[in-house]
Parts: C-alpha cells; structure tokens; sequence
C-alpha cells in the first residue's frame, strides 16, 4: 500500500517512540516506520487486529521517496491501518 506523509504528521509519530527520532532523508523515514511497526497491536495468535494475515509480516515498511511536501511510502496494509488509527487519536 502506497500512502503519503508530512513532516507535521511524521512527527506525530516519532512520538510514540520511547527515543529521539531526527528524520533527514528518506531511509530515516523508513527506519522510523519500521521501528513503529515492531509495536503494532497483534495478538496472542499473531494476527494483526488490523488484517487478516496469518503471521506477522518480516517487514512492514518496503520504500520510502521524498516529495517536495513529504514522503510517499510503500509499507504494510496493516501498518498504513496501525498509523491512521495512531494519527486519528494523536
């Protein structure tokens, strides 16, 4: 799933990282949204609350590109569905 993020809404959400998150070019985007993809909410049975995938996926964030107003990432359905919910609320 290709979704598109600002700086405003990145910034959101290095905040639910318990460390200081300074992102400069894309791979610190992609490794921020790799990190937060390690606390999604899965079960005890490993499925995502968000999906119905059987396992939990190796990697949760595959590309990130700067645009002139943000980053177009490629990452997991169920991660685009774990940062809406983490944007909705914050």
């Amino acid at each position: 799933m290709r979704i598109k993020l600002k700086p405003e809404q990145l910034n959101i959400l290095a905040q639910q990282l318990h460390f200081e998150v300074m992102l400069q070019q894309p791979r610190d985007v992609r490794g921020m949204l790799e990190v937060l993809g390690q606390n999604m909410p899965w079960d005890e049975t490993g499925l995502s609350k968000f999906g119905n995938s059987s396992k939990r996926p190796a990697r949760v964030t595959f590309f990130v590109e700067a645009t002139k107003d943000g980053y177009i990432c490629d990452i997991h359905p169920a991660l685009a569905q774990y940062i809406h919910t983490l944007l909705s609320s914050g």
